[in-house]
């Protein structure tokens, strides 16, 4: 079942175009990876999602209709700015979010706060980042939406806690067959726990497909490769990623697509002398 639909999405601010014609979908039980370098329209696409806001063109479609208030108790979203009320307390919180969706999951809420010693006392202002993250995060679980949206969910995390959000981000999408996008520049982790993924830059979409089609359509190949048969996406090190039909090469990890097609064909003429790879999304 489609739970998101977005379609030829456009925006302009200040005379500077942050979206053109985006268009992807999400369905029960995916989880899908918006990634690309800062500034790429990430976190203004999640805005444009839930009508925080304006879009100039396009459609956005949430359970096959345009949004409405009345599916607010349906999405949970989670800010990449993590900012909270002063004053309030974990605890108001927790009474808040009970408030405002009709299908909270009180048992897996109070798991959480028993395993990671949170007091609803606490003030959330008082929290360190990352733990503002982490707990912001389960409380958009624990709504139990149908179409949740992280940006950048593990952000400020210590490599113990993000790995073990991962995993109950993974494992909570297979158990309750929601949907749920994660905005990330953090390209070697996506493979742990997305199934679909979409690359943007400047503000347009390269690329959107399940990871196991992607990887099945692309390929690595040498420099020297016979490559008339195959499309140029971008180079790596020296090598290229092709999209091909053909049995060539090797296939590609994740991370090679997304940096792939986000350097595009820029110094092709280089290909022979060997092409210097980066990881860093935001150089490119």
């Amino acid at each position: 079942m489609v739970v998101l639909e977005v379609k030829n999405l456009s925006k302009r601010i200040s005379g500077k175009q942050i979206l053109a014609d985006v268009n992807f979908s999400v369905q029960k039980g995916e989880i899908l990876a918006l990634v690309g370098p800062n500034g790429a329209g990430k976190t203004t696409t999640l805005k444009c999602i839930i009508n925080a806001a304006s879009r100039d063109t396009g459609e956005v479609l949430i359970f096959g209709k345009p949004f409405e208030p009345s599916l607010k108790k349906n999405i949970a979203f989670v800010s990449e700015h993590r900012k909270v009320f002063s004053r309030l307390t974990l605890g108001d919180y927790y009474k808040m979010y009970q408030a405002l969706y009709p299908n909270w999951d009180d048992l897996f809420f109070k798991n959480f706060l028993s395993r990671y010693g949170f007091s609803t006392g606490q003030e959330l202002s008082k929290f360190s980042m990352g733990q503002r993250t982490l707990i912001l995060v389960i409380l958009a679980l624990a709504t139990n939406a149908e179409l949740v949206l992280l940006d950048e969910p593990t952000q400020n995390l210590d490599p113990t806690v993000r790995f073990e959000l991962i995993q109950l981000i993974k494992q909570y999408v297979q158990d309750k067959n929601i949907a749920v996008i994660v905005s990330s520049h953090e390209i070697f982790e996506l493979e742990e726990y997305a199934t679909n993924i979409a690359i943007i830059k400047n503000g347009r979409i390269l690329y959107c497909d399940s990871i196991d089609d992607a990887k099945q359509k692309h390929r690595i190949v040498s420099s020297m490769a016979n490559l008339k048969e195959a499309e140029v996406i971008g180079l790596l090190d020296g090598e290229v990623l092709v999209r091909t039909e053909k049995d060539m090469g090797e296939y590609p990890r994740l991370n090679q697509i997304i940096i792939g097609y986000l350097r595009g064909k820029e110094g092709m003429q280089e290909i022979k002398s060997g092409y210097y790879q980066t990881t860093d999304l935001n150089s490119v």
